[in-house]
């Protein structure tokens, strides 16, 4: 998925979270997280790819899928869970926007780059990369 795509839908689900709520909180943390969650792409990049960081350098080796092994920490429906929990218990809306824009963001990715990559549908779990290795060519596959 492309940025621009997740600036707009996450603008959406921020106007949407702020009509409903009245938080102004909420809605920015949707929106922001929406889009910078793919921040981990950066981590992945500095530790992996063994290139300077440049934004050439850096397009090139996510959009030609030049990595060998990514770990997307923050692309994580584990990580969803415990916002989850962190949110119910907390009453914080700023968590709680962090979750939506963060489970819009995955659930976008989901849908757009697991046939255009052919990734397995487990790939967005934490646990399933941790067990493949993190390495491309495992995650691939379409078999748990």
């Amino acid at each position: 998925m492309t940025t621009r795509v997740h600036a707009c839908t996450s603008a959406a689900l921020g106007g949407v979270i702020y009509a409903i709520t009245n938080s102004w909180q909420e809605a920015a943390a949707a929106l922001i997280t929406g889009v910078f969650i793919d921040i981990d792409h950066i981590f992945d990049f500095l530790i992996f790819s063994g290139e300077r960081l440049t934004m050439r350098n850096f397009t090139s080796w996510c959009g030609e899928m030049k990595w060998n092994r990514i770990t997307l920490i923050f692309h994580s429906y584990e990580l969803f869970i415990v916002l989850g929990f962190i949110a119910y218990y907390s009453g914080s809306e700023t968590v709680t926007g962090i979750l939506y824009g963060a489970v819009l963001h995955v659930l976008l990715d989901q849908t757009g780059n697991l046939r255009k990559y052919q990734f397995s549908q487990w790939f967005y779990f934490l646990a399933y990369r941790i067990i493949k290795g993190f390495k491309k060519d495992n995650l691939r596959s379409f078999k748990l």
